[in-house]
């Protein structure tokens, strides 16, 4: 069935942490959860020793062994040789990279390459985005093509030569209409009829499932749209999740229907997918009848009219109408969701979301049970961002830093370091104000979040952070973001740690062993589940149970809370938290 009430990553509504609380408490202390002893003192900060540092020269982590020599430099020591020995190592990386002729790790180098202040090499960002834009025409992938050219490099920065080029190159592979959009044209005359014909019914096969004693069809629904016109289709993840979760052992078969009253069916493979965004790349051996075009405009406006299109109850062809209703919702751990009051119902996931001139500007992901009007969109800003990478195969890479963070009056006040992470290595610590990424300031996360998914894992990004009354710089080589951030810090570091990142409030232990520690509470998060269930600072606290729910990364923790609103009464408190934040960059 398919997915459509979303998941409550990281959303600020007291009724969903303590629906959530209430569930955890009745139900999580009989199912399978982790309840690990309180771990000694880890120190949050990189190892930058010089062991660690020969180790990754003598491996070739050139890019991340910079970071740490930084770091390190500050020492007082003579660490040019070790730094040199890195940027010889990395320049025989680039080197290399451009005699493979592979664009993608060009750019990683050559953004590298700047991060370090060093001179750029004989190449410019916008030429390495049009080798890609070639690499993909040559693998016959037009749709990431067309992406690369019309949101990287910019259509109206072609000059007149460069139009007739790129416009033959799309013409040779069959995307006539973008061939046109180059060319300063109008692009498609969009007919209705046409768009609905672009949107096809996902369905995923699952065999037999039981319901008591009976078995039933198990069918998850969805629907999808071309982004290509050699078979490539966009949905969401959710909706053929069954298909690339290695942990789902059972039957599952995908296959699309472009026409429900033909009934024929089109067999499809999963090409790339991620996780976090919610997104998927299919594939097709049908006829395209249609290809959808991306919007230029990143954020429609508030009220603006829009459509939808999609196979509600598996009714395909079916198109709804409505309007923006509020932007940047936290919905998903990494995304700002559009809140949209266009109907939507199961089956509908996946389905293109339009302006008025058929433009594509979202992917519909999610509606609220229960609330009807209340439904949501994947900005069209973050698909065309991902889009491209998607058709590299398999589960997307996400960067990370390895922070968690607080937006407080417009600065980006860091809340937690996972041990080992490349913000560690760079020298950040909990309670720094970050100041700019590269140059570039951020008043929130989000900012942040943004700005990091158009760099590659591996990437040496320049960092600059205010810590009391010191800036502070350094450098950092941004890592695969794990698939549950915060899950993966729970196996590196003290569980009390991750009391400030999950729960909002920091605290300083004052007595206690193993199961039973107690804290005073320092400081607490305004906006924070903390904060909304009453804590303040000031009160203390004994931990007396720690909850792990793996299948659900979930936290929740029990607790004896003396609290000064209450004349230090105690009183038995239980709350919960997902893993996954939209607070993690």
């Amino acid at each position: 069935m398919d997915r459509f009430l979303p998941r409550p990553v990281g959303i600020n509504m007291n009724n969903i942490r303590w629906t959530l609380s209430l569930i955890l408490f009745a139900a999580l202390l009989s199912s399978c959860v982790s309840e690990p002893e309180f771990e000694s003192e880890v120190d949050p900060l990189g190892n930058p020793s010089l062991e660690r540092i020969d180790q990754l020269l003598e491996q070739g982590e050139n890019l991340r062994a910079l970071p740490l020599i930084v770091a390190r430099s500050g020492l007082e020591e003579d660490l040019s040789e070790r730094r040199e020995q890195a940027l010889a190592g990395l320049q025989a990386e680039w080197e290399a990279s451009r005699a493979d002729g592979d664009w993608q790790r060009s750019l990683t180098y050559y953004r590298s390459f700047l991060a370090l202040g060093m001179e750029s090499p004989s190449i410019t960002e916008r030429e390495l985005y049009l080798e890609g834009v070639l690499s993909h025409l040559q693998a016959q992938e037009s749709g990431a093509a067309a992406l690369l050219l019309q949101d990287q490099v910019g259509l109206s920065t072609l000059s007149q030569e460069e139009q007739e080029f790129w416009a033959q190159k799309f013409l040779d592979a069959g995307y006539d209409s973008f061939a046109s959009r180059i060319r300063g044209g109008e692009g498609q005359d969009v007919q209705i009829d046409d768009l609905v014909d672009g949107t096809v019914t996902v369905w995923v096969n699952r065999g037999i499932r039981l319901v008591g004693n009976v078995g039933v069809p198990d069918r998850g629904i969805g629907s999808a749209f071309f982004v290509g016109p050699e078979g490539y289709l966009l949905t969401n993840y959710h909706v053929i999740e069954s298909e690339v979760d290695p942990e789902y052992q059972g039957y599952s078969r995908l296959y699309i229907k472009a026409d429900e009253d033909s009934g024929e069916r089109f067999p499809a493979k999963v090409v790339g997918w991620d996780e976090n965004f919610d997104l998927a790349l299919l594939k097709t051996e049908m006829d395209v009848p249609w290809v959808f075009d991306f919007a230029n405009q990143n954020v429609p406006a508030l009220g603006e009219r829009i459509r939808a299109i999609g196979s509600p109850g598996g009714l395909s062809r079916s198109l709804t109408s409505g309007t923006v209703s509020a932007y940047a919702r936290s919905i998903q751990p990494m995304a700002g969701s559009l809140q949209i009051d266009v109907p939507i119902n199961p089956g509908n996931s996946g389905g293109p979301l339009l302006n008025q001139d058929g433009e594509v500007i979202g992917v519909v992901f999610a509606g609220v049970s229960g609330y009807e009007g209340v439904n949501f969109a994947i900005p069209g800003s973050y698909v065309k961002q991902l889009l491209p990478r998607l058709y590299e195969g398999g589960a997307l890479t996400l960067p990370w830093l390895g922070t968690s963070a607080w937006d407080t009056s417009g600065a980006v006040r860091l809340t937690y370091v996972v041990p080992s992470s490349p913000a560690a290595d760079a020298g950040l610590r909990p309670g720094d104000a970050l100041l700019s990424i590269d140059g570039q300031s951020f008043a929130t996360i989000r900012a942040v979040q943004e700005y990091l998914i158009t760099r590659s894992p591996g990437t040496l990004v320049s960092l600059q952070w205010q810590r009391g009354e010191e800036k502070m710089e350094g450098l950092a080589a941004l890592g695969v973001r794990p698939d549950v951030p915060l899950s993966t810090a729970l196996s590196r570091d003290a569980r009390e740690h991750l009391l400030y990142p999950l729960f909002g409030m920091d605290v300083e232990r004052i007595s206690g062993s193993g199961f039973h520690q107690n804290y005073r509470i320092r400081s607490v998060l305004p906006g924070s589940i903390a904060d909304e269930a009453g804590f303040s600072k000031g009160d203390f606290l004994s931990l007396r149970r720690w909850i792990h729910d793996e299948k659900n990364d979930v936290v929740a923790i029990q607790m004896i809370l003396k609290g000064r609103k209450a004349g230090f009464l105690e009183s038995a408190i239980q709350i919960a938290a997902r893993l996954n934040l939209n607070t993690v960059f």
